[in-house]
């Protein structure tokens, strides 16, 4: 499973473990060796901070008291009601950006960030910032509902690389943000083709990566939308990524102009098709 770590977070220890389909995160204290000076010296509840940290990560200190843990089964994370194609599922811990004072509830909850954001077409940024007013530690990216869990990626929002440590099968890559990441490897539903046929104009179109190139192994739904005339098939299950519908332009006049959008349920819009009526 692919994994991602992105630069922006307060400091604190990620362990991340993957065992079969359980993934499991545990957060510990943190702080910069600058902040504790002293090791003799005491915190705030008058312990010495040679006897609290357990290791260095780099140029941070690891403390022994354990601040969140949380597994997540991923097999049993496609029962989840938001569960579907190009899904981003969010992991929140009461560590990090703006955490402070939040429920516990929403720490043990891992709600889809597109199901979420559909209505109101806000970013990741926006939708955390103003609705949320916390952040996510992590995201579980699925591509596609067939997708087998070695397909899909985690990603975690950490201070320093340094700081995570991973189990043997999981080997993570920086990246600039974790929204880069959904953009690059998530899939997306492009236009192939229209084709004029005697019952109207028949539109291909495909699953693909975001590089362009073709999703065959896998299947999703898709769904289809227009802002003036009549799509025949409005959601059609894709075979070997590829599907078609029918497009009339019922009760348009010539010159007219329309779109048509195809993408994912809780994804609209991946790609769009301009149209004008002959």
């Amino acid at each position: 499973m692919k994994t991602y770590l992105a630069t922006k977070n307060t400091p604190f220890a990620l362990d991340v473990l993957l065992e079969g389909a359980v993934l499991t995160y545990k957060i510990y204290e943190s702080k910069e060796r600058q902040q504790i000076g002293d090791l003799n010296g005491e915190d705030i509840n008058g312990r010495k901070y040679v006897d609290l940290i357990t290791e260095w990560r780099g140029d941070y200190a690891v403390f022994s008291e354990l601040l969140h843990e949380r597994s997540i089964n991923l097999e049993v994370l496609r029962q989840h009601a938001e569960f579907g194609d190009r899904a981003s599922f969010m992991l929140y811990a009461p560590n990090g950006f703006a955490s402070d004072g939040m429920r516990n509830m929403l720490f043990q909850q891992t709600p889809n960030l597109y199901v979420a954001t559909i209505a109101t077409k806000m970013d990741a940024q926006a939708y955390h910032a103003t609705v949320v007013q916390a952040h996510p530690v992590g995201h579980i990216l699925i591509p596609l509902k067939t997708s087998p869990t070695s397909d899909w990626s985690i990603g975690f929002n950490v201070a320093d690389p340094v700081l995570a440590k991973m189990d043997g099968d999981l080997q993570p890559e920086p990246c600039v943000t974790l929204a880069m990441v959904r953009e690059e490897t998530l899939p997306v539903v492009k236009f192939t083709g229209n084709t004029e046929t005697a019952n109207g104009i028949k539109i291909d179109f495909q699953i693909q990566n975001p590089d362009g190139t073709p999703i065959t192994g896998h299947n999703a739904e898709v769904f289809i939308e227009a802002t003036s005339g009549y799509i025949r098939d409005r959601r059609v299950m894709t075979v070997n990524g590829a599907g078609s519908t029918l497009f009339r332009p019922d009760g348009l006049v010539s010159g007219s102009s329309l779109k048509i959008k195809v993408g994912f349920k809780h994804f609209s819009g991946t790609d769009d098709l301009v149209m004008t009526v002959a």
